[in-house]
């Protein structure tokens, strides 16, 4: 009997009327309002987006170009994601900020992203750390969430925007390289505004459409404003992004084969990765981090009164269970051989890397008491006791006594040195049956006593 251990994951497909899609803000008077509140106070965040733009954004030559923000315009309340000096992303808090070096004006889609944390600003372009920078005293306002233009009506963004996403975390460079350049078929728990702009058919005409929406659980949809929603500017334009994927990252500990939800069976352990298509044109990444256990819970009986498991990973563990009292547990019985003292039905429990299997039960039925010249010398008396034995035995011979009762229970345990002699206190026993096993690498001699 099996027992299975596997971290778990659903995965669902989204369902699109339109294929991938941006959407072009003429820099005069297109934006996106919305009920999303942003993230107050000094609160973790990202904001991330591929952007497009050829306009010149130094103050002077064209000035600010806001590519999301919220908050109010009094001082330290306003958080704003744009591109600014040197034509390079720039994060400011409504008097204070911080700006990247790397221009990104050159017409070329760019996935642009800042995180914040604990007052330190991160900024990345196409995956790369551009600069770093604090902000003291951050106190960002909640409400007011605005794409494509600053809260107050002024600074518009002039180029393209595709998959807008805030987190309520400071994503890691890592997870920022590997999500970047896929849509996420379902929105992950941290993502709490996720514009994808999928919305209308680029270049078409799109008058029809008056709302973007917000792909995260929040739902907080977006109001397009001014858009003129027809042509090549101003609407909906064709996406860099190379199609919807959803990662689903497993870690499984299989005991045994494990087949995958993509129906290949893996037989031994590593870590695999797979592409299922998806119908609707949201694939899925499969990352399968596998460990496979292929424990063998066999046993086999061997000369001298033993059973032995078949299993020989040195990190199993075993115990061996009493069949014919409903599998009762032998106690200390826990070793890969069992040294059975009478006839009976056995089986082994067998544990390696939290897999649990128990063998067939073994039957013997050929222990027997007969003995030989050196057997016949084990005398033990009084039998019947009340409580003392006295026992003697040929040295040399065996290297342990166990005491036994009539259920195979273990009770006591000696270890047999070179002295000929030894006594028995078994007072505390209760009344009835017991067995006393002379065991040695050779042979196993069974006694019977008497507690009366």
């Amino acid at each position: 009997m099996k027992k299975f251990s596997y971290l778990l994951l659903s995965f669902c497909f989204s369902i699109s009327a339109f294929a991938q899609a941006g959407l072009n803000f003429d820099g005069t008077d297109d934006h996106i309002t919305s009920s999303f509140n942003g993230i107050s106070g000094s609160a973790d965040r990202t904001i991330e987006a591929w952007i497009r733009t050829t306009a010149n954004s130094i103050p002077g030559n064209g000035g600010q170009k806001v590519i999301a923000n919220w908050g109010t315009m009094s001082i330290g309340t306003r958080f704003t994601f744009n591109v600014l000096w040197g034509n390079a992303i720039r994060v400011e808090i409504g008097g204070s900020g911080v700006s990247g070096n790397i221009p990104v004006n050159d017409g070329n889609w760019h996935h642009v992203a800042a995180t914040f944390k604990a007052g330190l600003v991160s900024l990345y372009v196409d995956g790369t750390l551009d600069t770093t920078g604090t902000l003291s005293g951050v106190n960002s306002a909640s409400g007011g969430f605005v794409i494509g233009r600053r809260v107050d009506g002024i600074n518009y963004f002039d180029g393209d925007i595709e998959e807008l996403r805030v987190w309520d975390v400071a994503l890691s460079p890592a997870q920022l390289a590997q999500k970047d350049s896929n849509e996420y078929c379902v929105s992950p728990g941290s993502l709490v505004a996720y514009y994808k702009f999928n919305d209308g058919i680029a270049g078409g005409n799109n008058s029809s459409i008056n709302s973007v929406q917000d792909h995260s659980a929040n739902a907080n949809n977006g109001s397009l404003v001014n858009f003129g929603l027809s042509g090549n500017s101003s609407n909906f334009i064709a996406s860099p992004m190379g199609g919807s994927e959803f990662y689903l990252n497993r870690n499984v500990n299989s005991c045994g084969p494990y087949t995958a939800i993509n129906g290949l069976t893996y037989n031994s352990s590593g870590f695999y990765t797979d592409t299922i298509q998806g119908t609707q044109g949201c694939d899925t990444i499969l990352d399968l981090n596998l460990q496979v256990t292929s424990l063998d819970s066999s046993a086999q009986k061997i000369a001298g009164n033993k059973i032995e498991a078949n299993e020989m990973d040195t990190a199993a563990t075993f115990q061996w269970l009493n069949c014919s009292n409903n599998y009762s547990v032998i106690s200390g019985a826990r070793n890969r051989q069992f040294i059975y003292t009478q006839n009976g039905s056995y089986a082994v429990e067998v544990s390696l890397n939290g897999c649990v299997d128990t063998s067939a039960c073994i039957v013997v039925n050929d222990f027997g008491v007969s003995l030989t010249e050196v057997e016949a010398q084990i005398n033990v008396y009084p039998n019947p006791s009340r409580g003392q034995i006295s026992v003697s035995y040929p040295p040399g011979i065996y290297d342990r006594l166990e005491i036994i009762d009539s259920r195979a229970s273990f009770m006591r345990s000696y270890q047999l040195t070179g002295s000929d002699r030894l006594l028995l206190d078994i007072k505390d026993f209760g009344f009835g049956l017991y067995f006393l096993s002379f065991i040695g690498p050779e042979q196993v001699v069974q006694k019977r006593i008497i507690k009366k």
